[in-house]
């Protein structure tokens, strides 16, 4: 087994450890050292069974591979300020699948990504690296799915569409056939998206509709 760090003790990353001990029951294969976070009133207590050692900067104290598991729709770009700030090389990251999940061979997962339970991801689609998709969200052919994108549970994505990097599709929406989410966009809950939304932007309701411009 290979020793795993996990950045952030939230809930995400709690649910990607819960994910790894379904992986470990079907073949031993993740060693979750423990997690790793910068509010101080976690550090040396126990989240859902593992430890939380210290801060984000104290990670390469820790040989193993490292997974990034912070999603958030409040913030959905933390992800990749927190891997900058990092700089690691991309082959210290690991790359977790549930095995309830299915995802098409001529499909690729990028490093540091988690697919959760009951995910399916047809054929020809492409996910970045430090990507996290939730249980029962379904992503169609000829997507692309850029890095640091967060898709939360039960969201669909349409075949031939694009999820720009750092975007956050939000439970249960969906993203219309051959539709742009642009960077660090956010879909709310529910939002069904019919057109491209624009770069940091908030679009919710059916038809999605921009409510507010949260660019970066």
């Amino acid at each position: 087994m290979e020793d795993l760090i996990i950045l952030g003790a939230g809930a995400s990353s709690q649910q990607i450890v819960d994910a790894i001990a379904d992986v470990n029951r079907r073949q031993p294969t993740w060693n979750v050292v423990g997690y790793l976070d910068d509010d101080p009133a976690k550090h040396g207590q126990c989240v859902n069974g593992v430890k939380v050692f210290g801060p984000l900067s104290s990670v390469r104290q820790f040989p193993g591979r490292v997974l990034i598991g912070m999603a958030s729709p409040m913030d959905p770009a933390r992800r990749h300020r927190v891997n900058s700030k990092m700089d690691l090389p991309l082959d210290r990251f690991a790359t977790v699948i549930h095995p309830s999940a299915f995802v098409a061979p001529s499909s690729r997962v990028g490093a540091g990504s988690a697919i959760m339970q009951n995910v399916v991801i047809i054929q020809n689609t492409s996910l970045g690296n430090h990507v996290i998709v939730a249980q029962n969200a379904s992503i169609g052919h000829n997507v692309i799915v850029e890095d640091f994108v967060t898709i939360a549970a039960g969201a669909l994505i349409a075949g031939l569409a694009r999820v720009r990097e750092a975007s956050y599709i939000g439970a249960q929406s969906a993203v219309n056939n051959g539709v742009t989410v642009n960077q660090n966009a956010l879909v709310g809950l529910g939002a069904v998206v019919v057109k491209d939304v624009p770069v940091g932007m908030i679009v919710v309701g059916n038809p999605a509709k921009p409510i507010a411009s949260k660019a970066r």
